[in-house]
């Protein structure tokens, strides 16, 4: 079966980071009792301790993505919650070319209480893969060139498509 998956998820950004101070709170309300005094009950502890873990969990397992499987000639657009995919599958017009491309951009992120406010110049890869009539299908982002070759690579081999990497890399 030639499928590729591709994962939008960024576990030190937004609602990700969010899932993971949950549950670093959870495993932490759950050791505290061994040396912390409390008046609370143990069950009222296992019971926070276990939901915060949870909800954590459920917002860590979270994210995006894009399923292309060649064999069937579909695609599907996903939200997976606890490894459940959710989306509907569409045809996906031929692949004809695949191109990796240098991509910067500055990035800046508001202020939202949770995530860092950082701003500065991202360098990523981009592969595009381009139908027919050279229109552009999909682009998937990647922070470093070997990852987005190797990607583009297994794309290219499943789609039987060309692939074009610029000389300047």
């Amino acid at each position: 079966m030639k499928t590729f998956n591709y994962k939008k998820r960024i576990f030190f950004s937004g609602p990700h980071l969010l899932g993971l101070i949950l549950l670093l709170v959870g495993i932490f309300v759950l050791v505290s009792p061994t040396f912390l005094k409390s008046g609370s009950s143990l069950e009222k502890v296992i019971t926070v301790g276990l939901v915060t873990l949870t909800i954590g969990l459920i917002i860590l397992s979270s994210y995006s993505g894009i399923l292309l499987d060649f064999s069937k000639n579909r695609y599907k657009n996903y939200f997976s919650i606890v490894g459940f995919r959710f989306g509907e599958w569409s045809l996906l017009p031929q692949i004809s070319k695949i191109e990796v491309l240098p991509y910067s951009f500055k990035s800046q992120n508001v202020q939202n209480g949770i995530s860092p406010t950082l701003s500065g110049t991202v360098n990523s890869f981009k592969v595009i893969l381009y139908s027919k009539s050279s229109q552009h299908v999909f682009s998937f982002d990647y922070s470093n060139l070997k990852k987005a070759v190797k990607k583009a690579n297994q794309i290219a081999n499943d789609s039987n498509s060309d692939l074009i990497i610029p000389s300047t890399q």
